[in-house]
């Protein structure tokens, strides 16, 4: 991996040590890049009225939108048909819960006390249809499997987990959280915006039934993008309640230019069998284009590769921590990890120190970005170790963290 050349994709890499990939990535000169060619293009359609070049009105009438479709179904080891592009992540996951999934009375849903806020925040919403809501409380930064044994049973319709929670780092063993789900009949939501782009993700392997994640943190893309995935088999059973049509899909292509054009009849057929059926038609084309860029460039570093490196780091970055004798939150067992890492003090107004001084240094010294996140009674100080991390960065880290330390009296 020419790890050189791909940190000067990261221009804030010269100003920041920049361990906050977990919050949102460094802007990436190749999306950047593609977003200026879009506008370029819109530019050029309007030089003048003699020569007109017409721009796509929509995203879908590009075939970057396509293109996105097929690099995230990769990237996922997932069927194009499964995929789509979306938004945002809580937009879907609202569709998913309030449209797709058909609640009764009695119902139950599973989540964690760790599971970041947007879709609890949703599930709230249940109540009123009499759906229970079951919270696992986490033990020692883990969600355990034989809680989740505990509490899912035949009338679970809906098991949510955050494949990586955000505020510990901990990463579920997918597979098995499935075939518990699976044994009752429940549907698995992955919220997998805290992994997609850190680690190798094979959908198909894991079995979940929904993944939703977004393109801006690990990922490394422009926000406003990202991939609903939905298995296969459940396309034709789960009809959305709204209908939004996507050009290509039309059978018999758009027929606005035909005299004959009938507002019932050239409209009546049966929904897309593949994940568009459920785009909500709010992509923007600029952030497509460099949402593309995006998955391109990820493809050429390769996501094995991506991974290797960001669970090196991931170790790297615990082992100096415990040298220093912080708390580390996330889970010791590297297959419960990876490259999101939290530690703590073990005082709440220390973390708030280490992190105001970490964030603002001295002049002359780069800035260490990282975040400050609790919840659930866990947290801390969030670093987020992505491939384009150096250990001299985790070093950086952990050289004023200690020195913060000293300060206020506590041995390291």
């Amino acid at each position: 991996m020419n790890l050189r050349a791909y940190r000067k994709e990261f221009p804030v890499l010269e100003y920041w040590v920049y361990l906050n990939a977990a919050d949102q990535a460094p802007p990436g000169r190749y999306w950047i890049d593609a977003m200026r060619e879009c506008l370029t293009l819109y530019e050029a359609g309007r030089v003048s009225d003699t020569a007109p070049y017409d721009p796509a009105t929509h995203p879908f009438l590009t075939p970057v939108f396509f293109e996105c479709i097929k690099r995230a179904a990769r990237l996922l080891h997932a069927k194009e048909a499964e995929v789509t592009n979306i938004y945002r992540v809580m937009t879907h996951a609202n569709l998913i819960i309030n449209d797709l999934i058909k609640w009764e009375r009695g119902d139950n849903v599973v989540f964690s006390d760790i599971d970041y806020p947007s879709i609890p925040y949703i599930l709230l919403g249940l109540r009123r249809k009499g759906v229970e809501l079951r919270r696992i409380k986490s033990v020692n930064s883990e969600v355990r499997l034989s809680d989740l044994e505990r509490v899912v049973d035949d009338k679970t319709k809906l098991v949510v987990i955050n494949r990586t929670t955000p505020w510990c780092g901990f990463t579920h063993d997918v597979k098995e959280v499935v075939r518990i789900a699976h044994e009752h009949g429940a549907y698995v939501l992955d919220d997998a915006f805290q992994a997609a782009g850190a680690i190798d993700i094979d959908i198909h392997r894991d079995g979940v039934d929904f993944l939703l994640t977004g393109s801006y943190k690990w990922l490394l893309g422009p926000e406003g993008a990202g991939v609903l995935y939905v298995r296969e088999d459940l396309i034709e059973e789960l009809e959305p309640s709204f209908r939004n049509y996507i050009w290509a899909d039309v059978p018999t292509g758009i027929p606005f230019g035909r005299p004959d054009h009938d507002n019932i009849k050239h409209w009546d057929y049966p929904l897309v069998k593949n994940a568009n059926r459920y785009d909500l038609g709010i992509c923007v084309t600029p952030i497509l284009f460099g949402w593309n860029a995006t998955l391109e460039f990820l493809e050429q570093v390769g996501i094995e590769n991506i991974e290797g490196r960001v669970r090196q780091l991931g170790n790297y970055c615990i082992n100096r921590l415990y040298e220093i004798g912080v708390k580390v939150v996330t889970p010791e067992d590297p297959r419960k990890r990876h490259g999101l890492i939290v530690y703590t003090t073990g005082k709440y107004k220390l973390d708030l120190k280490s992190y105001e001084r970490l964030n603002n240094t001295p002049p002359g010294e780069k800035p260490v970005k990282v975040s400050l996140r609790y919840v659930g009674g866990l947290g801390g100080i969030r670093v987020s170790c992505h491939f384009f991390n150096t250990e001299e960065e985790v070093d950086k880290l952990v050289e004023i963290q200690k020195n913060v330390l000293q300060e206020e009296g506590v041995n390291t």
